[in-house]
């Protein structure tokens, strides 16, 4: 390994699907080194590319270290990392959120996390969304393997997107009727529900899942475990039905 210092700022380039800036963190830095003298190297790639040394991590120290005009510190790696190097090292760390990881992901050409990423750009546009819930619903599933290589593990480069694409909106843009009656209401466990509902349960019809929650509101409580949450909704389907107008759900299938 190799330490140096430089003010060569165009030395330097950022990888090509690394996350993005956040500009928040560039300045949080920039105070700590204003105030602690902090010297916490950036690490570099030892090969250079077109003559640049590429910043493996700490975009937002360098970023810091140029805007105050100081002294860059810099480490090199005593291999070359690729992007998808980076992306397991910082799969353990909080600093790289899920959003980061997808990109990352479809930046090197993953068709699930590029199908993924873009159905999340359409559907957060209508109604924000964490886009690990609309994974669990690309899945058709609450699963969330953390082992490698289980194609539940969004985090993985092996994850697939199983369900259809239009079946996801159809579910998704129905569950967004629901905030009118409880704002908080999108939920893993609920918007799963409702898929399971929609997709597995025979006679269901969501048209009356709303309707009797829109007149009920009392009886709409959300839950956290799926079977609770599965409890309620029927109880809500089907109350002030007669018994030849009820629907009960198949609850080992769903």
């Amino acid at each position: 390994m190799r330490f140096f210092e430089t003010k060569n700022y165009d030395d330097f380039v950022f990888m090509d699907g690394n996350r993005p800036i956040v500009e928040s963190n560039v300045k949080r830095f920039m105070k700590i080194i204003e105030d602690d003298g902090l010297h916490d190297e950036v690490e570099v790639n030892p090969v250079k590319v077109n003559g640049k040394w590429v910043v493996v991590d700490g975009q937002h120290r360098f970023l810091a270290h140029k805007r105050l005009g100081r002294a860059v510190p810099c480490i090199t790696k005593r291999r070359n990392v690729e992007l998808k190097g980076i992306i397991d090292i910082n799969t353990v760390r909080k600093s790289w959120t899920i959003l980061d990881r997808v990109k990352s992901w479809a930046t090197l050409g993953s068709e699930s996390h590029i199908r993924l990423l873009n159905l999340w750009e359409e559907l957060n546009a209508i109604h924000p969304v964490r886009i690990g819930t609309l994974a669990k619903m690309a899945q058709g599933s609450l699963a969330s393997s953390v082992h490698a290589g289980q194609r539940t593990n969004l985090n993985d480069e092996n994850w697939l997107f199983v369900c259809n694409e239009s079946d996801i909106r159809k579910v998704y843009n129905e569950c967004v009727k629901f905030t009118s009656i409880d704002d908080k209401v999108m939920s893993d466990t609920f918007i799963h529900c409702i898929q399971s509902l929609m997709t597995k349960q025979p006679g269901f019809d969501i048209k009356r899942m709303y309707s009797s929650s829109k007149a009920n509101p009392h009886k709409f409580v959300r839950a956290a475990r799926k079977q609770d949450m599965l409890r309620m909704l029927e109880e809500l389907y089907n109350y002030n039905r007669t018994s030849s107008n009820r629907l009960y759900f198949d609850m080992n299938n769903l």
